[in-house]
């Protein structure tokens, strides 16, 4: 509570003046003002602090369920399916590379376009390997294996010549002799015949 003017003059009877009453208030209010102000903060931080214990029952129930929940273990299960699923990915990359470099090897013993993917459904990669280079582990005996199990599935090429009492029309769509096809055919396949000096 502030002083009063009335209480600082009888405090200081014959010596009291206006401006030392002022003074006095000013002096006395700059030092209980801030501590009221204070006082205020106080009590509302007391209010919230309160509020804030009675939720602790709550969350000391809260973490008892955790506890219960056992975590640990949910958590471990995670990582490990984490883990488990990387793995699988890892090995996934890993066999479809083993199975393009394999395309490529039954592309090149010559099995069929059409056979080429039952063929590639039909094969376990689990066992196969690659080199640091790219191409397959054992390369000749996947070769073997091929023969032995996908021999029948090997692509075959039937020629057959043009029919000699018919042999075409020419590039311009006209009948031409036998003789001059053939010089065709030859040019075609040779190319044209070098002139000699």
């Amino acid at each position: 509570m502030p002083f009063t003017r009335s209480e600082i003059r009888e405090i200081l009877g014959e010596a009291h003046t206006d401006e030392i009453a002022t003074r006095l208030i000013s002096l006395h209010r700059s030092v209980v003002d801030p501590l009221k102000d204070d006082l205020d903060s106080e009590k509302r931080n007391a209010t919230k602090w309160k509020a804030e214990a009675d939720k602790l029952p709550g969350l000391q129930k809260e973490l008892d369920e955790l506890k219960k929940d056992d975590w640990k273990a949910k958590y471990e299960a995670e990582k490990k399916a984490h883990d488990d699923y990387k793995a699988q990915i890892t090995r996934d990359a890993e066999t479809a590379k083993v199975k393009a470099a394999y395309k490529k090897l039954l592309v090149e013993e010559k099995i069929s376009e059409k056979a080429l993917e039952s063929v590639l459904n039909a094969t376990d990669y689990s066992k196969m390997k690659l080199k640091d280079d790219g191409t397959l582990d054992g390369i000749d005996d996947l070769k073997k294996e091929i023969g032995e199990k996908w021999g029948g599935f090997k692509a075959t090429e039937r020629r057959r010549g043009e029919n000699v009492d018919h042999p075409g029309k020419g590039a311009e769509g006209n009948d031409v002799s036998v003789r001059d096809y053939m010089k065709q055919l030859h040019e075609a396949r040779f190319g044209a015949p070098q002139k000699t000096e």
